[in-house]
């Protein structure tokens, strides 16, 4: 094989494809567009969620423990104890309700940044949610305090609006804000009875999740989101760029004409594949390197729209420089595959036809690899894409264990096992007339092209 004459028939098709606009504007120029469009999405649906105002109908608010002047549940959050011990020792019951609105200290560290505004309703009507008055309904009973006296456990009731999305929003706040209320009122009774507020916790238990603050949760579960959706957007990216300009190559040159040219060239037909495989390897990689560096981008201006973000680095460089190039085999399955099908279609509306399955196969195994708990062993390094996605994974991911070494040679074995069968599927095909020359429907008639002799 002469690299020379492949290297002149990749540089060729490269040209070609450079030439045309559409591919030049669905792989270098929509996500230009995409990114932008992502990132102010998600900036407004963020505003939106923080600016949401959600009405809670309180039935019943007459009822609940009434504030107590003397003493300051902000003040007792603020000193590290809790609101239902500094109750209790004025022998009441922490109030949910303060100044018509919810006790800030059981509104406290709330991700979702929803405002629950309190109105006084009557009575548990529906009405009241549906006219949309209220998003949800909060009914206290008549002896709700007399219960608690006695120790008894009263019920409160949620009512939620069925079937409507800001009603659910409004509950899942709402039960949460009624949990931290049970909790304090329950430290309240421990502390009525000579106990500790921590009375029913025999065992404390140092979780290092729940210890870190609010920020730092949501940047090390965006983190973790990330480590797995990257691997997954670099085989879309790739599969995107690959399969249109395999498809102009080997179906496309059937129906403009030119694939006879090239195939009376003194070029062999193993050099035209692999001129051919090289310029389509080179357009998929291409393709995610460029998103790659959009990508960067938004992380570089997301401190900048974020503060606190900028505490910690959403991914590590080095690990998705190392992701970038263990990508690099995929690429070339992927235009290994492409050119396969590319060459057997007999036009390029065929030829997208014989795309689809690529995408049937590609898709479940990418999503196998984001499954919960997947990670590479023995086992998963013999799957295709799935095997590399994971790869990916253990080096965008900080990890203090040792890199998997023993499992890289079967990754290695079973991506190159699958490049060789796609590759030489297709040098078999383009040695076979009857293929490179399948008749095509034009307008309603069969036609044949061969070395430029046209037959009807």
């Amino acid at each position: 094989m002469r690299w020379s004459v492949v290297r002149l028939i990749s540089a060729r098709e490269m040209r070609d494809q450079f030439r045309d606009r559409r591919t030049i504007f669905l792989i270098l120029g929509l996500p230009v567009l995409m990114y932008p469009l992502f990132v102010g999405v998600g900036i407004l649906f963020v505003a939106a969620l923080k600016e949401k105002k959600l009405v809670v109908g309180v039935v019943g608010a007459e009822f609940l423990p009434p504030p107590r002047s003397e003493v300051s549940p902000t003040a007792s959050a603020l000193g590290g104890v809790p609101a239902g011990f500094i109750y209790s020792k004025s022998r009441a019951f922490p109030p949910l309700i303060v100044n018509g609105k919810f006790s800030d200290h059981f509104l406290a560290d709330d991700p979702e940044g929803v405002t629950l505004i309190v109105k006084s309703v009557e009575k548990a009507d529906e009405e009241v949610l549906t006219s949309r008055q209220a998003d949800v309904l909060l009914v206290i009973e008549p002896d709700f305090l007399a219960k608690l006296e006695r120790q008894e456990r009263p019920i409160v009731r949620v009512i939620e609006r069925e079937g409507e999305e800001n009603s659910k929003l409004a509950v899942r706040r709402l039960v949460q804000v009624l949990r931290r209320w049970a909790e304090s009122i329950k430290e309240a009774r421990f502390a009525r009875k000579g106990l500790a507020a921590d009375f029913d916790s025999p065992i404390a238990i140092r979780d290092p999740n729940s210890d870190k603050p609010l920020a730092r949760k949501v940047i090390d579960e965006l983190r973790d989101g990330l480590v797995k959706i990257i691997p997954f957007l670099l085989m879309m990216w790739m599969l995107t760029g690959a399969i249109y300009p395999a498809i102009d190559m080997t179906a496309g040159e059937k129906e403009r004409g030119t694939m006879e040219t090239l195939l009376i060239s003194p070029a062999e037909r193993s050099e035209i594949v692999f001129g051919k495989f090289t310029a389509v390897v080179a357009m998929a990689f291409g393709t995610a390197c460029w998103n790659v560096l959009l990508m960067l981008l938004a992380v570089t201006i997301a401190p900048f729209l974020a503060p606190a973000i900028g505490e910690r680095s959403l991914l590590s460089f080095v690990g998705l420089g190392a992701c970038v190039i263990a990508a690099l085999p995929l690429a070339m399955m992927i235009a290994a595959c492409g050119l396969t099908l590319g060459v057997f279609a007999r036009s390029t509306k065929e030829g997208n036809y014989y795309m689809v399955p690529m995408f049937f196969v590609a898709l479940p195994l990418s999503y196998l690899s984001m499954s919960p708990g997947m990670e590479l062993n023995a086992t998963t390094c013999w799957i295709p894409i799935t095997n590399a996605l994971l790869l990916q994974q253990w080096l965008l991911a900080v990890r203090p264990d040792p890199f998997p070494w023993q499992h890289l040679p079967a990754v290695v074995i079973s991506l190159s096992a699958c490049i060789c069968l796609a590759l030489s599927s297709a040098v078999r095909q383009f040695h076979r007339e009857s293929v490179l020359f399948r008749e095509a429907e034009v307008g309603g008639k069969r036609k044949w092209r061969i070395f430029g002799l046209g037959h009807k």
